[in-house]
């Protein structure tokens, strides 16, 4: 949630070792043949089993085409379910209630808290696992179908639960945990006869049941802390809890307009002679290329565009065109922001008033924030025009951290026009740049932003009817859990596929995952990991980035921390390397120093790529060509492909390819 949001007291509750929780999910370690079914996705049920009590950030994937609109308006009640369809007639209640048949209605303050806002494709909400099974999985086409029918035939008639099969999957867990090595082999037999609907229900239950009870002290081992769990927890005691909430779900008939429940995941931060290791200076002076016409996105934590590298060399304006803080989107967004009694709703609006670079007055924020809202409920899709004033900020607004203005540096900084730079040009020393922040602070509900900074883009193309942003470089990092997605089908790799598929060229790092420290009975081992590449690298239509050493790329190869190709689906990834080690470039307040990460590798080839577009005019939205020609062009280090893809940047062997 934002910083600022109303939020309640952080909850203790008896933690689930995340092993239990796969157990029940998936069953036996060694006998995982089928994967999971259930709209929840692996990463969401693993969070609450951590901590069964709290609130996490969601992403709610609409099911086929139904708008995210519609799922938005009616997660918070904006819009009636009559007879199993979503009802014309629209109505705006400021709050629900909660309460069981025969109980007195009380208030609630779910819907505030769950701050539920949306994009096209995608919702966000921050939610308790009971407000997921209560409110949201009624609504997943799983419920409907063979997966999740008897769950809501239970819902029916709750009192139909098995509390006898819920008590089979947790005596098989018992014994599965066992230091026996003949009951583990018969807590493995009988989980194999349990069905689907009845895991889901007993991790359910259990998630359910554990929110309320109190944690375990003492630094016991995870089976003991498994063993304590499962002494606790009785079959009825699950049963009760599930039975409970079925109430409140009762027998109502609803459409299928959600797809997956996903966690809104947080992105991490995956040059004096980089630019000659891929000749890109080479190349400028050879084709005398000027890409003062083009314009990348840094799609990252924030440039500092008062640093004298970014300026031009006639006026002495900054080449940042725009500073555009989507770290703010769900503020912004928010269906809450049509409720005028809310006090988070107040507290965003001044904020978002007081810190616009329009110096947008309080009404007019208000009037903004409630037509969007508003848009929202009658189903509309999201009105760009006013979410930009809320997002464009002072040119002078410091970022965050160094990450952002480093990259840009690498992809754009001009030592000439800074005296004290103690380093080399960067790719394109006169191109144009536009700040979009999505890292903040904490670095949480990055997706979200991400996916959102990436639609804006998209608007801006389409409102001035050519192709006004060019490409976008993504240095940011997000592990991809197997289990959830199809690897490269994720919210944030479609989204990544519809910019590509607009005519923007999109370059992403591979990630730092490339040597890892695994956990074994032994103890700790390290190894180099394949199958590491990192989301947005995953998506198919990017060009995915490791790293090299930045000068002597055929003597030292791929760097040791670069994630590994292939894809978990087996496409060749990365696509190609980049110098990534000890690159030099600007950092806010006017110095320059050395990072190190494939996030320092993807904008030397942003920086090709736009060398490409500003040499050859006809090239611009066909990224898709452009992604080939670097590929077809890269110089082969002798090394795996999984590890180099194909091969090293070589920007003036790609301009002389054409």
């Amino acid at each position: 949630m934002p910083p600022d949001a109303a939020s309640p007291a952080p909850h203790l509750s008896l933690e689930i070792p995340r092993v239990l929780v796969e157990f029940i999910l998936l069953g036996p370690e060694d006998d995982r043949r089928q994967l999971q079914d259930s709209p929840i996705l692996g990463d969401v049920w693993l969070e609450f089993g951590r901590k069964p009590a709290d609130r996490f950030e969601l992403l709610i994937t609409p099911y086929k085409d139904t708008a995210a609109a519609v799922v938005a308006s009616v997660l918070t009640g904006d819009r009636q379910i009559v007879d199993g369809k979503v009802a014309d007639d629209r109505w705006l209640v400021e709050a629900r209630t909660t309460a069981p048949p025969g109980e007195p209605a009380r208030q609630t303050d779910r819907l505030p808290l769950a701050n539920v806002a949306f994009l096209q494709g995608v919702v966000a909400a921050c939610l308790t696992f009971e407000e997921v099974l209560r409110d949201v999985v009624p609504l997943t086409s799983w419920w409907h179908t063979g997966g999740g029918r008897p769950l809501q035939e239970f819902a029916a008639q709750p009192t139909t639960i098995p509390s006898a099969d819920i008590a089979e999957v947790l005596e098989a867990a018992r014994q599965w945990f066992s230091e026996a090595e003949e009951r583990r082999d018969e807590g493995q037999v009988r989980m194999r006869y349990i069905a689907t609907p009845t895991r889901y229900a007993t991790l359910g239950g259990l998630i359910l049941w554990a929110a309320g009870e109190a944690p375990e002290t003492g630094a016991d081992s995870t089976r003991e802390r498994i063993q304590k769990v499962l002494k606790r927890a009785a079959a009825e005691q699950l049963t009760d809890r599930l039975q409970k909430l079925l109430v409140q779900i009762g027998p109502q008939q609803r459409p299928s307009l959600v797809y997956t429940i996903s966690l809104n995941r947080r992105a991490n931060h995956a040059i004096t002679r980089s630019v000659p290791a891929v000749k890109a200076d080479a190349a400028r002076s050879l084709f005398a290329v000027n890409c003062s016409d083009i314009v990348w996105a840094v799609i990252d934590s924030g440039i500092a565009s008062d640093h004298p590298a970014f300026l031009d060399k006639m006026g002495g304006q900054s080449r940042v065109k725009r500073i555009l803080d989507f770290t703010r989107i769900r503020d912004i967004v928010s269906i809450d922001n049509l409720r005028p009694t809310s006090r988070r709703t107040e507290r965003a609006t001044r904020r978002l008033a007081a810190n616009t670079g329009s110096a947008m007055s309080l009404p007019d924020a208000e009037d903004s924030l409630r037509r969007l809202a508003q848009a929202a409920k009658d189903g509309r899709s999201i009105n760009w025009e006013l979410v930009e004033p809320f997002v464009e900020i002072s040119p002078k607004a410091s970022p965050l951290s160094n990450h952002g203005t480093h990259v840009a540096g690498i992809i754009g900084a001009n030592k000439n026009t800074d005296p004290s730079a103690d380093a080399a040009n960067g790719m394109c020393p006169d191109i144009n740049l536009y700040d979009f922040r999505v890292l903040s602070r904490t670095l949480g509900e990055t997706e979200f932003a991400i996916i959102a900074a990436m639609q804006f883009i998209r608007y801006i193309n389409d409102r001035n009817s050519f192709i006004t942003i060019h490409g976008a470089n993504l240095s940011l990092s997000i592990p991809h859990d197997v289990r959830n997605y199809a690897c490269g089908r994720t919210p944030i790799c479609n989204e990544c596929e519809r910019l590509v598929n607009s005519g923007v060229v999109v370059v992403a790092a591979a990630g730092n995952r490339g040597y890892q420290n695994f956990e074994t009975k032994d103890g700790l081992y390290e190894s180099y990991a394949a199958f590491s590449v990192t989301d947005p690298g995953n998506a198919d239509g990017v060009i995915t980035v490791g790293a090299t050493h930045r000068y002597w790329p055929h003597t030292y190869g791929v760097s040791f921390f670069s994630s590994r190709g292939p894809t978990g689906d087996g496409r060749l990834k990365p696509d190609l390397v980049a110098p990534g080690e000890r690159i030099r470039a600007p950092f806010p307040h006017g110095a320059w120093g050395d990072l190190d990460g494939t996030s320092m590798a993807a904008p030397h080839v942003s920086g090709a790529a736009a060398l490409l577009l500003a040499r050859y005019s006809e090239l611009v939205g066909q990224p898709r060509r452009i992604k080939s020609i670097l590929c077809d062009s890269a110089t082969d280090l002798g090394r795996e492909r999984t590890f180099q893809g194909r091969g090293m940047l070589d920007v003036l062997r790609a301009l002389q390819s054409i």
